[in-house]
Order: structure tokens, then sequence, then C-alpha cells
């Protein structure tokens, strides 16, 4: 899959700072997560691109820096919908309940979603869970997006 070797060349062997984890971890573990799910091909490629695009910092380093000629445009609309979606509900932001959390009217973006959140918690609640300075507020985050998306996918939690 061409996403995937994009995105092997944009991380290398890069690490996470505060894990020590590679990076394409994320990447790997999303797609096993979205194929357990049954998610669409398309979902697959987006989830495979969206860290190169999803921050300000990421893309205004790589949109002009990184080949994606050959990316069907459909893949770079659900990546950057993805951008606009997860963005708009950062940890830092306080909700009253999960209707402030808006999905994405694409099922393909809202099952990429899934697998970041999963996936970003599982190593959450490995490598700073009660250890990091804002582990309460992560915590909530994290559940507050898997209850909102498992809910509106239809997951049933014990399965997924």
């Amino acid at each position: 899959m061409k996403e995937l070797d994009i995105i092997k060349s944009v991380y290398g062997d890069s690490k996470a700072q505060r894990s020590g984890v590679l990076l394409m971890n994320h990447i790997i573990e999303g797609l096993e997560i979205l194929e357990k799910i049954g998610a669409e091909e398309d979902a697959k490629k987006a989830y495979c691109l969206h860290p190169i695009l999803q921050s300000d910092e990421a893309l205004t380093n790589n949109w002009n820096t990184t080949d994606l000629n050959g990316i069907p445009i459909k893949i770079i609309i659900l990546v950057m919908e993805y951008r606009k979606v997860a963005n708009a509900y950062l940890s830092l932001r306080k909700i009253k309940s999960l209707k402030d959390i808006e999905l994405s009217p694409l099922q393909e973006v809202n099952q990429m979603l899934y697998a970041d959140k999963i996936q970003n918690r599982k190593d959450f609640l490995l490598y700073h869970y009660r250890k990091h300075a804002r582990s309460t507020q992560l915590f909530i985050y994290f559940n507050n997006w898997i209850k909102k998306l498992e809910s509106h996918l239809k997951l049933n939690p014990w399965t997924s």
C-alpha cells in the first residue's frame, strides 16, 4: 500500500519521546483495529497518512515536502476531514456531554478516529497513566471519544 510506504518513509525509525515506542507502531496497531471493525480500504489508506497532516505543525512541515503524487483525492479528503474532526476535540477542551463531540458525516473518518483513540488509549494506559500530569483529564478524554464513537459506529465494546 503506497500510503503505508509514505508514512514509513516519514517516520523511519523515529520513536515517541515519552514512551520510546516506534511511531510506526501507532499505524500498525491502528490498521489492525480498522481490520477488526471491518473498515473499508480507503479508511486504512487515509489512516496511514493522518499523522503527516493532522496538527498545524505537521501540515506545515509535510504538505509541500512529502510526495503525495498518486494518492487519490478521496484519500486526501478523508485525511483532511479527519484533521478537522480530531482537532475540534483535543484533550484540553472541556465538554459538558458527549453531544459536544461532533463526528464526521463520513463513516471512514469515524472509523479512523476510533482506531486512533483505541490505540492512543492503550499506549496512554501502558506508559502514562498515573504518571502524566494530566492523567485524569486524558483518561476522561480517551473514554469520551471511544464512548461516542462506539455508540455512533454501533460497535460492541466487548468485541471491539
